[in-house]
């Protein structure tokens, strides 16, 4: 009973550490919407901006958001050391507005369209890379996994709702899909940027690394709605001082003091969340749920995944912390690997799938595939690289995220997904590696809940003390 007790006196603090990133959840909350129009939509070719344009005008159209989110997450990366999150957000937030505006007013025009994806684009490359920084730095260590799956999990529910509403490109409803990102996209910015200017709050790591103690403390209380400097505060406070010692000591390489292992383990992490989910993948279960369902005036198969992983993702994000990350990370690939290559398996060997057996297989995939495939990278981006390399690793890791995005939509674009023919190689390709995945997590990722940042960048790095390796001489923050 304490220890529930506890745990609900810790959510009711964490509200102003969620509230500060509202801002950019509500961002990637639209952007989703666009990722979502082009890897979870089965109608994407009765879209009427496609039509009487040739396929590599449209694909060139549809990959603009992905090559813009690449040049947003080094514009993120540029910003993120130079300047406070609140005004860092305002320029997002624009972008946001611009694109939604466009998307409302051209929903049909493949230029007006092509310009505001890129605009989309550019704002969740350095909304997701800021917010994963500023999450991890704002989130007390007991709360951290759930806040950062939490910001993933409002981009899935972008992704996924658009699954929902694209069958009336389809279906002769006068309702256009664009139009409707666009009308959301503004209203998530609008609210976004209003709960941003008084519930924003900037990282107590970003003003120490300024010489603003002072304020990075009365920060720390606003953000774990204290009234007085807590023993947990100023434990906290000490501990982000010899972390940023630690770290001032390093050197900027990207690939130097054992920072290679978190950037690989990492990419990997999302090589196995694109497997999981991704345009061919996602054409396969969308039109295999139809047939087993036998929906032909309508499709609901993209409902049914999406009130699925919206039950599931709750699920995990409430209860990662408790549980950790590791073992989630390595079950969840493994499970989802085993259901992909047993339907492989089933396409490949049998003339028919029987019914009931089918639909159980592919609605339990994404049970599995919600807890912790998709959600844990992102969580060990917000907590496993040293603050000199943090903004350029995430930039690295999203950029092999974006080019595995780009390279599977651009192989599967021209290709009819309605013929089954396809189904068996697609699960398998996608499937047999995630289970090899599952055993390299396993086996190599550490298990870092309930660490500070501190604790976690050197648990991932393995590298114990750091040698200093700089010309300079580092600032002293513990005596500072």
């Amino acid at each position: 009973m304490g220890g529930c007790t506890e745990w609900l006196e810790m959510s009711q603090k964490n509200k102003p550490q969620s509230n500060t990133l509202s801002a950019g959840i509500m961002t990637l909350m639209t952007t989703g919407f666009v990722i979502g129009s082009s890897i979870f939509n089965m109608d994407f070719h009765s879209q009427s901006w496609t039509f009487h344009h040739s396929d590599s005008t449209v694909l060139l159209a549809t990959l603009s958001f992905y090559i813009a989110a690449m040049i947003g997450s080094v514009v993120g990366y540029l910003l993120v050391e130079r300047y406070e999150k609140k005004p860092i957000s305002k320029v997002y937030l624009c972008l946001v507005i611009v694109a939604s505006i466009l998307m409302i007013a051209l929903p049909q025009h493949i230029v007006g369209v092509t310009f505001a994806r890129v605009l989309f684009g550019l704002a969740h490359g350095s909304a997701y890379l800021v917010v994963l920084i500023h999450g991890g730095e704002v989130a007390i260590k007991e709360m951290r996994g759930m806040n950062m799956s939490a910001v993933h999990y409002c981009l899935t529910v972008g992704v996924l709702s658009h699954g929902s509403f694209s069958p009336t490109a389809t279906f002769g409803q006068a309702i256009e899909p664009n139009r409707i990102i666009g009308i959301i996209g503004l209203t998530c910015a609008v609210l976004g940027g209003g709960l941003a200017q008084f519930l924003t709050y900037e990282s107590p790591v970003y003003l120490i690394q300024r010489g603003r103690d002072a304020e990075a403390i009365t920060t720390m209380m606003k953000l774990r709605q204290e009234s007085t400097e807590t023993w947990d505060i100023r434990n906290d406070y000490t501990e982000f001082k010899a972390m940023l010692q630690e770290d001032d000591e390093s050197s900027r390489s990207t690939f130097r003091d054992g920072n290679l292992r978190p950037l690989a383990l990492l990419s990997l992490g999302k090589l196995a969340s694109v497997l999981s989910f991704n345009v061919a993948l996602n054409l396969v279960r969308l039109y295999t749920l139809d047939k087993l369902f036998g929906m032909e005036n309508y499709s609901l198969s993209a409902t049914m995944i999406l009130t699925i992983r919206l039950i599931a993702g709750v699920l995990f994000f409430y209860t990662i912390d408790a549980f950790g990350r590791r073992v989630p990370m390595a079950m969840s690939s493994f499970a989802s690997g085993a259901f992909l290559t047993i339907f492989g398996i089933v396409f490949l060997c049998a003339e028919s799938i029987n019914r009931d057996v089918g639909i159980a297989i592919m609605l339990t995939y994404d049970v599995v595939a919600s807890a912790g495939v998709t959600f844990v990278p992102d969580v060990y981006c917000s907590e496993a690289f040293s603050t000199q390399k943090k903004a350029a690793s995430i930039a690295a890791v999203q950029t092999v995220e974006n080019i595995l995005q780009i390279t599977i939509i651009a192989v599967f674009f021209s290709w009819d997904l309605t013929n089954e023919s396809y189904y068996a190689g697609i699960t398998l390709a996608c499937g047999i590696p995630l289970i090899a995945l599952a055993v390299v997590f396993y086996r190599y990722l550490p298990e870092t809940a309930k660490m500070s940042i501190r604790q976690s960048r050197t648990e991932f790095s393995k590298r114990g003390e750091i040698v200093f390796r700089g010309t300079k001489q580092p600032r002293n923050y513990l005596n500072d």
